[in-house]
């Protein structure tokens, strides 16, 4: 009877194939839908501008050439711009999650006093803002007006955030921290080396976030930056797809003069590949911390 149940065969019903058929089909094309895109964007980026323009690009580069990416390169404002996103981005990245968890740490504690209020003080933003007109007067009160600190000192802190590290911090058991503290250990000895070292998921899935958040962002220079030198290299993006038919701001015509084969649509395609390719880069590495920093943040037992 062992035999006979080891070697016994289940037979897939009809019905059974096709809904694994179905599904299947689904999700490949789920995925083309969702990939093809930036598969288009590269394919164009690669391609000759001229014959770009004339023929539809599609799965393949039309007359493969990198010269989209050497004029992207060769442009002084787009180079510099890029150094301002990675400037911004680290700084940002790295300030934001020392505040903030420090605040978190503070805030996980129950011997806090003003723990309730303090946590109310931090929440209230998180449902009403105060409005784009008096942001405004503030950053012109603060003396932020074409200045770098614009981009760092907005984003330094997220209640959000603060919320969900503060839920981790709460998960480390305390005898860690009560046999470092018998050591002779201080709160921010403690801090650095005990609670840092075990919030490795959640630092990473914040940093994640907020670092992506800090890459992507133009609204704030679009706003408070008159300097083109200031740019980071979103919002160069953003006044190159405005403005790609006047091509004023990137002196782009003068680049064509030179090589008729870059035209303003391939270069707006090879800029996106340029601004895309560092998180694309970044975000495997930290892709192990990123689901398992949510759940463990999330889940309180």
């Amino acid at each position: 009877m062992h035999m006979r149940g080891k070697n016994m065969k289940y037979k897939t019903s009809k019905g059974s194939k096709v809904s694994s058929f179905l599904n299947f089909f689904l999700l490949v094309m789920l995925c083309f839908l969702t990939l093809y895109p930036f598969w288009y964007v590269l394919m164009y980026s690669l391609s000759d501008g001229v014959a770009s323009t004339a023929k539809v690009v599609t799965f393949y580069p039309l007359k493969p050439t990198l010269e989209n990416f050497c004029a992207v390169f060769a442009n002084n404002g787009i180079v510099k711009a890029f150094f301002v996103s990675v400037g911004r981005t680290v700084v940002g990245t790295v300030l934001h999650l020392t505040v903030t968890s420090l605040a978190a740490y503070s805030l996980s504690k129950s011997t806090l006093i003003g723990k309730k209020q303090i946590l109310i003080y931090f929440l209230i933003p998180m449902y009403f803002s105060g409005g784009l007109l008096p942001y405004y007067v503030l950053i012109t009160k603060l003396h932020l007006i074409n200045n770098y600190l614009v981009y760092i000192l907005p984003m330094l802190f997220s209640g959000f955030h603060m919320l969900i590290m503060k839920s981790f911090f709460e998960e480390i058991p305390s005898g860690l921290e009560e046999s470092a503290r018998i050591d002779g250990a201080s709160d921010f000895k403690i801090f650095c080396k005990i609670v840092i070292p075990n919030s490795k998921p959640i630092i990473a899935t914040i940093g994640l976030f907020i670092g992506v958040s800090q890459w992507n962002e133009w609204f704030d220079a679009f706003l408070f930056i008159n300097k083109g030198t200031m740019y980071p290299l979103q919002t160069i993006l953003q006044k190159l797809i405005l403005e790609s038919q006047t091509n004023s701001i990137l002196d782009i015509m003068k680049k064509m003069q030179q090589n008729t084969s870059v035209t303003s649509e391939a270069l707006k395609m090879a800029t996106v590949i340029v601004a895309t390719v560092p998180i694309v880069i970044v975000y495997p590495f930290l892709q192990k911390y990123f689901v398992k920093g949510m759940l463990l943040g999330a889940v309180k037992e």
